[in-house]
């Protein structure tokens, strides 16, 4: 067994502060629409990103082929896969799509190995599994709106679609690194593509895509966008320096991370079930041997 890596710190630091990022999110989607949260927050990880990367200088001696790279990242990730995860989210509710998706990690194992080459070991799978199983269980709430057969038949296509294109960005990336590493330069390209797919789809999406959003709505999403360029930074980074088998899995527990900033910031008092304990005695324990093996 290893010491953890900068990678993996890296990716464990982009959970951190995404988890803190979505506690501000959902406070401003509520004053917001969700179409116009996910505007707002791929343009200022875009902006940052661009600002990055002009202070650093990899903006002007960046090359054609990692930014084209980039802007497929944007169409899959931000795109694509957001696209996808609304729709999911009106055909079946949050807590069904989230748990769907929450088997990304899964996916972009399987990927990694197929296009990469990685060989993740026996930890790094069985950790993967336990992150995937221990943030479905933590996302999935009691919802009994539809009955299994309902959504099974007309709405998971979508969160499975989302849950897989989700997983390609970090594959995308690995792509571009091999001509350059700039992950400042595939910030700004890929979030703003990300925003030119969602806006140009915007139309299926739940009320058409509606955009809207009050002073304070706007307020608390653009604050809530310097988290998304701290987490998106660390993240982007993270795969300069990690496999995608060992960053991918430990960038997403951030569940874990919602609740406890939702307890010590909003003060909200949750019931503590067996389900939320399983949980997160799972994605813990599969973050610990992610990081181990």
């Amino acid at each position: 067994m290893n010491l953890i890596g900068q990678g993996e710190l890296l990716a464990i630091a982009s959970s951190i502060t995404f988890g803190f990022t979505q506690i501000l999110v959902r406070q401003g989607i509520q004053n917001a629409s969700p179409v116009s949260a996910a505007l707002i927050m791929n343009s200022m990880v875009s902006i940052g990103g661009l600002l990055i990367a002009i202070y650093s200088g990899t903006l002007m001696n960046s090359t054609l082929p990692p930014i084209l790279w980039y802007l497929a990242i944007g169409i899959t990730g931000p795109g694509i896969a957001r696209v996808m995860y609304y729709i999911g989210i009106s055909r079946m509710g949050v807590s069904r799509t989230a748990g769907i998706s929450s088997a990304t990690p899964i996916w972009g194992v399987i990927f990694a190995v197929i296009f990469l080459g990685e060989t993740p070991n026996t930890l790094v799978i069985l950790g993967t599994l336990a992150v995937v199983f221990g943030v479905g269980l933590l996302s999935i709430q009691d919802d009994d709106s539809k009955t299994f057969k309902d959504w099974f038949q007309t709405a998971i296509f979508f969160a499975l679609i989302a849950s897989i294109a989700y997983a390609i960005p970090p594959i995308l990336v690995k792509f571009a690194y091999k001509y350059q590493s700039t992950p400042a330069v595939g910030m700004f390209f890929s979030f703003a593509m990300g925003n030119i797919v969602l806006f140009s789809w915007r139309k299926v999406l739940p009320e058409k895509g509606l955009i809207k959003s009050n002073k304070k709505g706007l307020l608390i999403l653009t604050t809530a966008g310097f988290g998304g360029i701290a987490s998106s930074w660390f993240l982007w980074n993270a795969f300069s320096i990690a496999d995608v088998t060992t960053a991918l899995p430990l960038s997403r527990t951030a569940p874990i991370w919602v609740v406890v900033f939702s307890r010590i910031f909003l003060g909200k008092i949750e019931i503590i079930n067996s389900k939320i304990w399983i949980g997160t005695f799972l994605v813990v324990l599969g973050g610990i041997a992610v990081v181990m093996s």
